[in-house]
């Protein structure tokens, strides 16, 4: 950082538009090294500043979350970084290194509200030269540094499952936003707690929905870390020739069929809608005996001390699709309750 006694700090400059762009301009004047630690990263144009840096000789050192938002098929090559030189980091702790801050040359701090991310959301960066700031991110860098693992070799089965709750759903899904879903394609299940036999306690508190109690994906998790389809389809060839057709259908269903941003009706019994919910999350590992894996729900309306009863008949199956009309379902319940 500056050691001149005569440097004087510029004013904060501060950006809510072309945030890209501002960004991408900073990182381009380094001479020496970038620093940056960010959440989610998948800003092309600003990766590619970052190569340009590297094929100059510039040190470049990134921190991520190193989760399935970030690292996946269609996501940036970060590979190709290290390749080319950078230093790439993990975080895998439980929590979100949710920084999103670069240092540049320790002379120029970009830092604010922006992932290096294409969204359509209100925005702030940041652009100081300020000394102080500067020493303040630099020393937070290399703590979170330390407590990261320095990444050679990229694999997604190395990476956390990234969870979208609470972080970018509306706690308070309004009936017209619920109606969007379904009149969108969204899909909507019964899931009857009386055949799942989980503590609703839990379910409820934990904003979770947790399956699987035959333990059939127990050897998926042993072996992978975060959830893939493909890597899904190879296990269950293996299980097809031990358990039954109907535990199967019923793991396809929790796993492939059902997807994020679905809703679902929870029932204690055939007909009692106790909760509504909207899945929040590819298939985890849950953290128990009783089931394997879980798949994580934002409630929208929890009705335990008041059921509403189904007009139409439900299956008898742990999960299934709901054959009612679910905008009714929602009508009654949502405007019964009040939830506008």
């Amino acid at each position: 950082m500056p050691n001149n006694p005569l440097h004087v700090s510029l004013t904060p400059n501060i950006h809510f538009h072309h945030l890209p762009e501002v960004i991408c301009r900073h990182l381009a004047e380094a001479r020496q090294h970038i620093c940056a630690a960010v959440c989610w990263f998948s800003h092309k144009d600003i990766f590619e500043t970052l190569l340009a840096r590297l094929r100059t000789g510039i040190r470049v050192e990134l921190l991520l979350e190193y989760d399935t938002q970030n690292i996946r098929d269609d996501g940036l090559d970060f590979q190709q970084l290290i390749r080319l030189g950078g230093h790439l980091y993990a975080y895998l702790q439980a929590g979100l290194m949710h920084h999103k801050f670069a240092l540049v040359d320790d002379r120029l701090l970009l830092t604010g509200s922006f992932n290096w991310t294409y969204n359509s959301n209100a925005e702030n960066l940041l652009v100081t030269d300020d000394t102080t700031t500067m020493a303040a991110f630099r020393e937070e860098f290399e703590r979170q540094k330390a407590a990261a693992s320095r990444i050679f070799n990229v694999r997604r089965t190395d990476a956390k499952v990234f969870s979208a709750f609470p972080l970018f759903e509306n706690t308070q899904l309004q009936l017209s936003g619920l109606r969007k879903k379904v009149s969108g394609g969204a899909g909507v299940w019964i899931v009857r707690l009386d055949k799942l036999k989980a503590d609703k306690n839990l379910i409820f508190r934990e904003n979770c929905l947790p399956f699987d109690s035959a333990g059939l994906l127990r050897p998926y998790w042993a072996a992978y870390r975060m959830w893939d389809g493909n890597l899904f389809d190879e296990e269950i060839k293996g299980l097809q020739s031990k358990h039954p057709a109907l535990a199967l259908r019923n793991l396809r269903l929790w796993t492939q069929r059902m997807k994020i941003g679905d809703i679902v009706l929870v029932t204690e019994k055939r007909q009692s809608l106790v909760a509504i919910g909207v899945v929040q999350s590819y298939p985890q590992p849950f953290n128990g005996d009783r089931f394997s894996s879980f798949r994580d729900v934002q409630w929208v309306k929890v009705l335990t001390e008041s059921p509403h009863l189904l007009g139409e008949p439900v299956s008898a199956q742990p999960v299934v699709r709901f054959g009612g009309s679910a905008l009714r379902v929602l009508q009654e319940v949502l405007e019964k309750t009040n939830l506008f």
